[in-house]
């Protein structure tokens, strides 16, 4: 097994490091007492060596207290700080605001020009105080919240959303309680990058719109670990966008999470967005003494949030749960609007299911809209699930759900049970329903209908190869489900998509209205079920919300769809 040497303690190390470097540039004729502490008159840049052209650990503020260990001669400067200023000794630095440049840049001793100082007439700031927190997620499962504030745990980052689909289904349970715990919260997003247009901020809005945070609550954080194969300079663009969307809704700039390594491989070490304003880094940097800080120490601000470990022990919470840290003792700073606590929200009823269709579908037939009916559906907290996993899900009223079934759920013949539940305050989890996925059988012959020939162009800008088609089979009777399928158009492939239907009820026909919102799959092939109680004829097309480059487009003509 590889080895390697011991190292000399750190204090040790930083005297022969010293020494070597006083050997190399000798002590000005005005040199300094050791361990003396001045004060930045003007920004000020620390560097590596004594040397113009050194590279720039950080550059300090005015006011910044430096600890000193004497002068040495290097590379003559000249510049205005208060005063025109020039000469050639430069100050051997060794600790930044109380803190040793060994933990903030990984070198024992730094430089900055002796001229831009003044002595400081105050001591430098006494050692960081921190407060301790957790951040959780669904696999944390049902967590106790008193005894975590009783363990002295002050915060808690919970996450709420994934992508742009996806709600945490323990986010509002662990809000309620950690509120009544007396624990400050945030909401993370844990992003899922793509290259489809305007998927950062279609993003932005879900984690907005699902996390919805009060006045109290601490800044909204963003989670980024994945590239979703952008390249370094596309990935800072759709952390801008996402940044900028958040910011922009909610009039207060967000965290950032990520470890390091991340930050400079994937997003090449930018500064960009601690130089506008996105000062609070969350680094995740786990079984280090202290951790280390991408894009030159935020912009010289160090971190504010530390993620020390990914399995802690805490009471309360059964398993490993990731342990953070603040650096400060007021969380005032970070907290959106007056602390105050969360309004009464009603409890939410506990929901029933009454249909699920179609109940069943042939194995290996590809993603299924569901439509479910019940009672006490509730907006934003009502999920529908499937043998415990769930699934994307959108409110229509407070009898009806759409939910989609993933393909790979119905690869196999086999029975699922489908239930909703509705979160926290109140809610609970229905009595479930039966869905079967059946043996393949061969289908008779689809009614092809009439072409639908989408506009000119199409949310990405491509007009497609062939117009779209939809088939249903007829029905006999109204109140019957049918399955409705549009192919055809590659440019549709990943898109939303809205579905608008026109309905004749005793021989007048109704506009076309949105009924709703489909993502075509890979294949350009967007499904969803629907039914009519009164209609005696039913025509649909699609449209593509597209964007201020491409605007919206529409299939031009109605489809027959059914008739009684």
């Amino acid at each position: 097994m590889h080895r390697r040497r011991p190292r000399l303690p750190r204090l040790v190390a930083g005297l022969v490091a010293g020494l070597v470097l006083l050997a190399l540039f000798p002590l000005a004729p005005a040199a300094v007492a050791a361990d003396t502490d001045y004060a930045t008159s003007c920004s000020t840049r620390l560097r590596a060596t004594p040397s113009m052209a050194a590279t720039t650990l950080v550059t300090m503020p005015t006011d910044t207290i430096v600890t000193v260990a004497g002068t040495v001669a290097g590379d003559a400067w000249s510049t205005t700080c208060v005063t025109a200023v020039a000469g050639s000794t430069w100050f051997a630095i060794t600790a930044v605001n109380g803190t040793s440049v060994a933990s903030l840049y990984g070198v024992d001793v730094a430089y900055a020009a002796s001229g831009l100082f003044r002595l400081a007439t105050l001591p430098p700031p006494p050692p960081a105080t921190f407060l301790e927190g957790i951040d959780v997620s669904r696999y944390q499962n049902t967590i106790s919240w008193g005894p975590v504030a009783a363990a002295g745990k002050r915060f808690v980052i919970m996450r709420a959303t994934l992508g742009d689909t996806y709600l945490d289904p323990t986010y509002a349970t662990n809000r309620t309680g950690a509120w009544a715990a007396g624990l400050r919260v945030a909401a993370y997003h844990y992003a899922k990058p793509s290259a489809s247009p305007g998927d950062a901020t279609l993003e932005a809005d879900w984690f907005i719109q699902n996390a919805a945070p009060l006045p109290g609550d601490l800044l909204p954080a963003l989670d980024i670990e994945e590239t979703g194969g952008l390249s370094v300079a596309a990935l800072q663009v759709w952390v801008g966008e996402f940044l900028a969307r958040v910011t922009e809704r909610l009039g207060v700039r967000p965290m950032i999470y990520a470890s390091p390594n991340f930050w400079k491989n994937s997003l090449g070490n930018t500064t960009l967005f601690a130089d506008q304003g996105y000062s609070v880094l969350w680094v995740a940097h786990w079984g280090v003494s202290s951790p280390s800080v991408p894009a030159l120490n935020w912009g010289g601000r160090g971190w504010t949030f530390w993620q020390y470990t990914n399995c802690g022990s805490v009471p309360g919470i059964s398993g490993c749960v990731d342990l953070d840290r603040f650096n400060g003792a007021d969380l005032s700073a970070l907290t959106l609007g007056a602390a105050a606590p969360p309004p009464v929200v009603p409890a939410n009823p506990p929901p029933t299911l009454s249909l699920v269709a179609p109940a069943t579908a042939a194995a290996g037939s590809g993603d299924l809209a569901l439509s479910i009916e019940g009672t006490g559906f509730s907006p934003g907290t009502s999920t529908a699930y499937w043998n415990a996993q769930p699934l994307a899900t959108a409110y229509v009223s407070s009898t009806q759900l759409q939910a989609l079934v993933p393909a790979a759920l119905l690869a196999t013949t086999g029975t699922g049970m489908i239930v909703v539940n509705n979160g926290a305050p109140g809610g609970g989890t229905s009595a479930p329903a039966a869905f079967t996925v059946v043996p393949p059988t061969v289908a008779p012959a689809a009614v092809v209908l009439p072409r639908l020939e989408v506009g000119a162009r199409s949310a990405l800008g491509l007009r497609p190869a062939a117009g779209y088609t939809t088939t249903s089979p007829k029905t006999a009777r109204m109140g019957t489900w049918v399955t409705w399928r549009f192919t055809g158009g590659k440019a549709m492939a990943g898109q939303r998509v809205n579905v608008l239907m026109a309905t004749r009820v005793n021989g007048t026909w109704s506009k076309a209205r949105t009924v709703t919102t489909r993502w075509a799959d890979t294949n350009g092939t967007v499904v969803f079920s629907w039914k009519s109680s009164s209609a005696t004829m039913v025509y649909a097309r699609v449209q593509w919300p597209g964007n201020a480059t491409y605007g919206v487009s529409t299939s031009r003509a109605l489809a027959v769809a059914w008739k009684r």
